[in-house]
């Protein structure tokens, strides 16, 4: 095996270049070399690039990503072995503090992640921990099992409601999380759909997934849209994926009473609510929930095996999401493009072994 790769690397904010590294080394008995063959670039991503910064300068990018293992640790876990297909669950949960004990890894206090605490995934190599990683199911490819982690995401923000039979949904912001939990939510039992955005070409393809109907947030009113969808009540339930301060007041404007308003987009914006809109909550007695990343304990679901399992069966559909599949070198003018939103894209996938 040759010693170096190329790797896409953050130098300080907006500074990122495909260079050269070595290529890493099994340090712990427990860890197995990943030759990547796909890696997502997360909404999360683009301000961590371009703006934010990572925890150390330079770090790899990349945390929704799949490949083949190539070389095992003595020690490794599940039974993983060399040529194996998986995908890999970024955080690195302490498994010490309050919440690991309780099984809410996703909460802990002193996590490590993959592509912002330390080095990911766009890279032709990665070392990772064998307990994060689960085999791709037969009927699920290298890109598929790189959005295993938005696909869990939206699950994790799906469950966060009582779930009924012909429940109705709103979601907020059609990213590949939003695209994602309209089918979700289709899925487990909400019949009627409505899927919220300001470009019209999302809308269609929310709707070939499944949305019942679609709003163009930029051409009309969304709450009064979502209302009149519903006989005037509003929805069941509200996801707000766009992480945008109007969505995160739209969503639970379009509640009805006794609904529940998930909040998964992250803003970076301060968020004023209305009287009448913080009226609605008290008077129609909703329920405020936040989602944060997904649970990858195994009880009472690991969301991670469960949409390795849907995709497995063709329930969730992530292909249609794929618009751009670039190289390694593309990097700075990929991730300019995405942050000036020069071109419409959901889901890119760096994919190392083009050239």
């Amino acid at each position: 095996m040759a010693e170096k790769m190329r790797a896409v690397r953050l130098f300080a904010p907006g500074d990122i270049r495909c260079v050269e590294v070595d290529i890493p080394q099994i340090e712990k008995d427990t860890q197995v070399l990943i030759k990547v063959k796909s890696c997502g670039v997360c909404g999360s991503d683009i301000p961590r690039v371009m703006i934010k910064g990572t925890y150390h300068f330079p770090t790899t990018m990349g945390h929704e990503f799949s490949g083949q293992i190539v070389e095992c640790g003595a020690n490794v876990h599940g039974g993983l072995k060399k040529g194996d297909r998986v995908s890999v669950m970024p955080l690195i949960p302490c498994g010490k503090c309050q919440y690991c004990k309780v099984g809410q890894s996703h909460l802990c206090d002193s996590y490590d992640y993959y592509g912002s605490r330390r080095d990911g995934a766009m890279a032709e190599y990665i070392v990772v921990e064998s307990e994060n990683c689960l085999k791709l199911p037969q009927n699920v490819s290298y890109e598929m099992g790189a959005l295993t982690d938005p696909i869990s995401v939206g699950l994790h923000a799906v469950r966060k409601v009582k779930m009924e039979a012909g429940k109705s949904a709103a979601v907020f912001g059609l990213g590949a999380i939003g695209y994602i939990t309209v089918q979700w939510l289709r899925e487990l039992g909400c019949t009627k759909v409505i899927a919220v955005d300001v470009e019209d070409e999302k809308i269609e393809l929310a709707k070939s997934l499944g949305a019942t109907y679609g709003v163009n947030g930029m051409n009309t009113d969304a709450v009064q849209a979502v209302k009149e969808m519903t006989g005037g009540e509003g929805v069941d339930i509200a996801i707000e994926f766009a992480g945008n301060k109007i969505t995160h007041v739209q969503a639970v404007a379009a509640c009805k009473k006794n609904g529940e308003v998930v909040y998964g987009g992250i803003t970076y914006d301060d968020v004023v609510f209305p009287n009448k809109v913080i009226a609605a909550i008290l008077r129609g007695e909703l329920t405020i929930h936040g989602s944060w990343n997904s649970s990858i304990n195994p009880l009472p679901i690991n969301e991670w095996v469960s949409a390795l399992e849907y995709m497995n069966l063709g329930k969730i559909n992530v292909e249609s999401l794929i618009t751009h599949r670039v190289r390694l070198e593309d990097c700075k003018e990929i991730f300019d493009m995405m942050y000036n939103r020069t071109e419409v894209f959901t889901k890119v996938l760096f994919q190392p072994e083009l050239r």
